[in-house]
């Protein structure tokens, strides 16, 4: 790996480890380029409605100025980028858009952890044989990577069916095709790997290297020494191999225009 595009800070929550670690753990496996994406703020509307895995609005501003501060320390050494991973929730996500963009953001991820909106939402990791859901991830997510906004969609594989595989196989089938042609990558996410979740999913992997799809290895760090983990990359590429996918080293991000 050259570069890594998905990255987390304590802000969210659950990682842990100064910005700076993750920095210096990239230059030790001699990446060209880092992104940070922590979990992106969101801005709820429900009356004392809390969400624990993402940081807060009042917290945005001080990780882009950290991340700042680093990009400028270590220029010449490693390009820093500065984004955040979300879900798309429809009825909220104008707001979010307006709020990111009074601060200069390099990029966005799309990782859909819950479906509908997070209040009334249904976790996506969640085991389910209803096609229903399915049905909705792929709508939420495809109406995500329409709107432009996103560089690549992490973890596509989330989705955790365990239904008829005919079933699986067409809804799948449809989120690859259609990302081929808005040009978008697909993550295989080390982190699902690294502790044997039900992702990486070798039946949507097998699907998207018969669709040809554009794929990248994202690290998913929670913790410095998960930036670069050659063990897990190695792995990750040894699978892929098998499937005839080249994973791409670098991702053209698309940034968010930032408010006059």
């Amino acid at each position: 790996m050259l570069a890594n595009y998905h990255t987390h800070t304590p802000r969210c929550n659950h990682a842990v480890g100064k910005e700076r670690r993750y920095v210096e753990r990239a230059l030790e496996g001699g990446f060209k380029e880092l992104g940070f994406s922590d979990h992106t703020p969101y801005f709820f509307g429900e009356p004392g409605y809390y969400s624990s895995f993402r940081m807060h609005p009042d917290e945005l501003e001080d990780y882009v100025q950290t991340l700042l501060a680093l990009r400028e320390e270590y220029a010449g050494r490693i390009q820093i980028y500065i984004g955040l991973e979300a879900e798309y929730y429809p009825k909220y996500f104008l707001r979010l858009l307006e709020y990111m963009r009074l601060f200069p953001m390099d990029y966005l991820i799309l990782g859909q952890h819950m479906l509908y909106n997070e209040e009334e939402g249904v976790a996506s990791p969640r085991p389910t044989a209803d096609e229903k859901l399915l049905d909705q991830y792929r709508g939420q997510t495809l109406e995500a990577l329409e709107t432009g906004l996103f560089s690549y969609f992490a973890h596509p594989d989330l989705f955790h069916f365990i239904g008829d595989e005919k079933v699986y196989d067409r809804h799948v089938r449809a989120i690859c095709r259609r990302a081929n042609e808005l040009h978008l990558p697909l993550e295989y996410n080390l982190q699902g790997q690294r502790d044997r979740k039900h992702y990486p999913d070798p039946r949507f992997w097998r699907i998207a290297a018969e669709e040809g799809s554009e794929v990248v290895i994202g690290s998913d760090a929670h913790a410095p020494l998960m930036t670069w983990d050659p063990q897990s990359t190695a792995e990750a590429e040894t699978f892929l191999q098998t499937l005839g996918i080249a994973p791409v080293q670098f991702v053209r991000l698309r940034p968010i225009q930032k408010s006059k």
